[in-house]
Parts: structure tokens; sequence; C-alpha cells
């Protein structure tokens, strides 16, 4: 009975000595040290030397074997295509690095806007044999081989061209057309290029994309050049100008937005330099749309002109207010308040306009001009169609009043201007069209037409 129990003994005691000779040398080699002796005694302190494998921190991973290769996310280039541009194959023997040497070799073949690669073992065992699946994004004509080529078709399929056919009260028709180019400059980007003629000759480059993460979510900016007669002095207006810009949407039909641009004005003769700075937030409910009810409309303003030369900045604020009310049935009540306000007397050419669709109707635009300009209308809107289709019709009855007025003069002492009158619309998801015969109290009745959103 002993003997079995001393023979226990000793095997429990190998067991130890074993395990912790493993454990020394696994402590070895995790705290990097030399090749050296580990001692394993046992309980009494005796014990012997174990040295730990030469050359065992040096040791590199095994070499491994691809067994099989998948591709998926490519619709116009073949799989063998991907594969050559890998430059990997079944049967090639690899090292640990292979995922990022193939992502990076069709990364660099600018044919695709996103590579991921993934290494799979084939078994728990069998460590040595892998699986890679490469999974793409081709870019923009991805199946033109040649580079040069493929750059030109690329631009071919990012461009846009729009006729640009205006009508803008006081001015006159312009014509012309827009060329863009879309993601050019990154992910919902646009850089665009409109040139028009007739009333508004004006030629420009503007810059738009997102801003990722960050204070403002969009970027924007350019330069323009344009020429048009000013509809009150009767005298042509050239302006060159430069402007950067940024937006944030705040949520809640908010927005909001900074705007900075410099200016050669060039106007009765003379030539003034401006610097603006601009800050303004927009509200909009959520039936706001082209045939709002029941919602209101806010856009507010504050801009600082500096003219050169001139011995104090102007700070114009500028608030447009706008509510509609259903009143029974589909018709709508509409009221609007404008205001634009000046700090000091303003260069003429940037005198606010008194007339028009704008703010007056059955008044032309440009029939009176001052440093401030103060305005009022109400409206009665009767759709004549379904309240759920697409687009709707109708008629609309108005009475408008406005001022303009210098700087030094009280709003109060003005004689408000007054006009009245009925107009057609047709409103659809993306802006409205309008006709409007507006009477001017003294005789006179004018026709107004516009587009887009207005009032």
């Amino acid at each position: 009975m002993i003997r079995p129990r001393a023979a226990s003994r000793r095997r429990v005691l190998g067991l130890h000595r074993a395990g912790s000779a493993a454990a020394c040398a696994a402590a070895a080699i995790w705290i990097a040290l030399a090749p050296g002796v580990c001692a394993a005694g046992n309980g009494s302190g005796a014990g012997g030397a174990v040295p730990t494998a030469p050359g065992v921190l040096a040791r590199q991973p095994a070499p491994e074997t691809v067994v099989d290769l998948r591709v998926h996310g490519n619709h116009s280039i073949p799989d063998d295509a991907v594969l050559a541009l890998a430059g990997v194959a079944v049967g090639d023997i690899v090292d640990a690095g292979v995922v990022e040497a193939v992502t990076l070799r069709l990364e660099t073949s600018g044919r695709f806007e996103t590579v991921e690669v993934r290494k799979r073992y084939r078994s728990l065992t069998a460590t040595d044999r892998i699986a890679l699946i490469i999974v793409v994004r081709e870019g923009p004509r991805a199946s033109v081989r040649n580079p040069v080529v493929r750059s030109f078709a690329r631009l071919a399929g990012q461009s846009m061209f729009l006729p640009v056919v205006r009508y803008d009260e006081g001015y006159g028709m312009s014509y012309g057309a827009r060329f863009s180019l879309v993601d050019v400059l990154g992910a919902s980007s646009r850089v665009s290029v409109p040139a028009t003629w007739g009333g508004d000759k004006r030629v420009a480059l503007e810059v738009e994309r997102p801003l990722p993460g960050g204070v403002a979510e969009r970027l924007r900016g350019g330069g323009s050049y344009g020429r048009r007669t000013h509809p009150y002095f009767g005298v042509e207006d050239r302006r060159t100008r430069a402007w950067v810009g940024v937006d944030r949407e705040l949520g809640n039909g908010l927005r909001t937005g900074v705007e900075t641009a410099w200016e050669e004005v060039g106007f009765l003769g003379s030539s003034d330099r401006l610097t603006r700075l601009s800050v303004g937030v927009e509200y909009e409910g959520v039936s706001a749309g082209a045939f709002p009810r029941d919602d209101v409309r806010l856009r507010a303003a504050v801009e600082r002109i500096a003219v050169a030369g001139w011995p104090a900045a102007v700070i114009r604020p500028r608030i447009d207010a706008q509510a509609f009310k259903g009143v029974g049935g589909q018709a709508v009540l509409a009221a609007r308040v404008l205001f634009e306000g000046a700090s000091a007397a303003l260069p003429p050419y940037e005198q606010s306009l008194l007339g028009g669709g704008g703010n007056l109707r059955g008044w032309r635009v440009g029939a009176r001009v001052g440093d401030r300009l103060a305005a009022a209308s109400l409206e009665l809107r009767l759709p004549l169609g379904s309240p759920i289709s697409m687009g709707n019709a109708g008629v609309r009855f108005f009475y408008d009043t406005a001022a303009a007025y210098d700087v030094g003069r009280s709003l109060g002492d003005q004689r408000f201007l007054k006009g009245a009158g009925a107009g057609v619309f047709l409103t659809m998801p993306f802006g409205s069209l309008h006709l409007d015969a507006g009477h001017d109290f003294r005789g006179s009745v004018r026709i107004h037409a516009g587009a887009g959103r207005g009032f």
C-alpha cells in the first residue's frame, strides 16, 4: 500500500515540476527575457534547471496557403479582373500581411471607391489554410481600363447641364445655362458654372460640399461677375463678387447660416468696395411647403456692410414673417409682414426697392427706393383641386401696403402706398407659378408674373 502512494506522489511532483517549468518558460517569453534558466523546485525548495528553447522569441508565424478566393460587390468588372488587380490566386503561399497588401493593390488601381478584404480559416485545426473574401464598391466607369479615359468618362458621368430661362420683375428675361459637376469634391459636393444673358448678365463659379461632423453641415463659396440695369435709376449696376458661407440644420424646421462676401460695385460712374457679413436664421413648419396651411414661416437676418472709405459700417436687419390659417374647406388666409432696416444711410445701389410682386402688387419694381422698407400683405387663397393631389391650382385675392423711406425719417410719418387685386396660382412640391393683376388705387392695373415659392 505504501509503494502506490509513493508512486502517486512522484507522479504528482513530476506534473508539478513540469507545470512550473512551462509557466516559467511562458513568463520568460512574455517579458522578453533572453534565453536562460528557470528553476522548477518542489515543495522543499529543491529542483532542477529547465533551459528555455533557443530562438523561441524570434520565431516567425508559419506561412499560409490560399485555398479559396471570393469576390463580392462588383457588377461591371469580372471576378478574374478583380483578382488580377489584387495580385493573389488560389495556391499562393502568403504571409500575415496579405490582407493589407491586397487592399493596397485594389485601392491604388483607382477603380473602386471602397475595398474590404477579409481572411477566414478553413477549419479550427488547419490554420495554415485560408480563404480571402474581397468586398468592393466600384467607382464610376470602373470597367474602363485606361486611367485617362476612365477619368474623362467619370467626369462625363458626373456632369449635369441645365438650360436657364428666368424672368426677374424689374429686370426682364434672362436666358443661359448651368453646367455642374457632382461628387468631384466628395460625396454630395457640387461645382457649378451658371452663365446668363439678357436682363441679368452674369457668370459665376459656385462650389458646395458637406462638412461632416462639426459646427457647420455645408460649405459654400464662389465668385461671380454680373451687369444689369437698376430699375429705379436706369443705370448699369456692375458687380464683381466673391463669397464663402456655411449652413446648418438645427432640427424642428430651424436652419441657420453665416456668409461673408467681398464686392466691387460700379455705379453712376464711381466704384466702391464692400465687405459683407451676414447671419441668418429660418424657420419653416411641417406643412409650410408650396401650399402651407395652419403654419408659419420666419426669416430673420442681420447684415453688416462696410464700404471702403466710409466712416462706419451699416447694419441692416431684415425680418420676413408669414402666417397661414385655414378658414373653412380648403380656403387659407395668409398674412405677411416685411421689414428691411438700416442703421445709417446706404449707397444708392443698396437701397430697398418698393413695388412689384415682392412687396407691393399694382406698382412697378422701383416705384420708390429708400434705406428702409416696411410692407404688409393679406391674401385669401382658394384652391380648386384635390388637397391630396401632387399639384394644386387656385385663385387668390390680395391687399398690399408698403412704404420706403430714408434714415432720419419716422415710419409713422410715412405715406403707405396700396395695391389690391386677384390672381391665379399653381402649386407643386418643388415650387409654384403665379399670375396676379394688381390695382394701384390710382387708376392703373399692372400684371405680375413669377415662379418659385414666394409668398
